[in-house]
């Protein structure tokens, strides 16, 4: 009996954690990349339903390497496709080393997490599903060292 309260405080505090840890999040997905081998071909795509038009919004891309990763920088060309069909394409480059090859980001070890800002106090101009797709803009055909890549958007904080 007591283990098995135990048990239940722990997972109850897990839970508290994680859900401090999600403040203002309204979306929130990583991608795992098959091998840490991202092939030029390969698009991610996250499907994000947005029913406040009026909110403002910060939107990130999430890049998690590990240190095999050749460059010190990534490129992505991210696709918004919006409910009413119209879409918009836009590049984007991803520091993830200083001029010194120091990697960026959190993390220790072999793998580091980079957190990329990519627009900040934007609404959404309609409700409904938006998709967002993302590849790699490199020369290379399989791109080594990429991880995971994540889409997140956040409440925006004054």
């Amino acid at each position: 009996m007591r283990r098995q309260r135990a048990i239940y405080t722990i997972i109850i505090l897990i839970s508290i954690s994680f859900s401090a840890c999600d403040q203002g999040g309204v979306y929130h997905e990583y991608i795992t990349i098959e091998e840490a081998n991202w092939h030029q071909d390969s698009i991610l795509r996250y499907d994000v339903l947005i029913e406040d038009s009026l909110a403002l919004n910060d939107f990130f891309i999430n890049i998690r390497n590990n240190t095999d990763y050749p460059f010190s920088n990534l490129y992505l060309f991210l696709t918004t496709e919006f409910p009413n069909g119209h879409s918009t394409r836009d590049t984007i480059e991803c520091i993830l080393a200083d001029k010194n090859g120091k990697w960026l980001g959190s993390g220790s070890g072999r793998i580091k997490d980079n957190k990329i800002m990519l627009q900040q106090a934007l609404r959404f101009p309609l409700r409904g599903t938006y998709h967002f797709f993302l590849e790699q803009g490199m020369r290379n055909e399989e791109l080594k060292g990429i991880e995971d890549i994540g889409f997140s958007i956040e409440a925006h904080r004054q």
